[in-house]
């Protein structure tokens, strides 16, 4: 093979190989808005840490919008963001005298 044309041989299977690794690179871009973000059922499961079946009650109660293209399931990052605050409950601040009420009744 011609030294030259081995070069150019070289130089676009390089460019072929810069072109996919950008492509494939993870992007940190901090402007993803979680509304254009699509995530499938079994990602949503393991977010909100719930079943396929307790998706599907939540899917079946409304209490979660989402989108069925070609058999699978699909939902928005801000819908799955939003059942996740919405079931956090917020923990109750503990007095003094109440923890004394505890323990005292703990000792006893």
């Amino acid at each position: 093979m011609d030294s030259e044309v081995y070069k150019m041989l070289v130089r676009k299977i390089d460019s072929i190989y810069q072109c996919v690794k950008d492509q494939t690179a993870p992007t940190n871009d901090p402007t993803l808005n979680p509304d254009e973000v699509w995530i499938d059922n079994d990602e949503a499961t393991e977010l909100l840490e719930v079943s396929g079946r307790t998706l599907q009650r939540l899917r079946s109660g409304r209490q979660i919008t989402y989108f069925i293209k070609r058999h699978k399931v699909y939902y928005t990052l801000s819908e799955v963001q939003r059942l996740i605050h919405g079931r956090i409950v917020p923990a109750k601040t503990l007095t003094t005298a109440s923890v004394e009420r505890n323990s005292n009744s703990k000792s006893k």
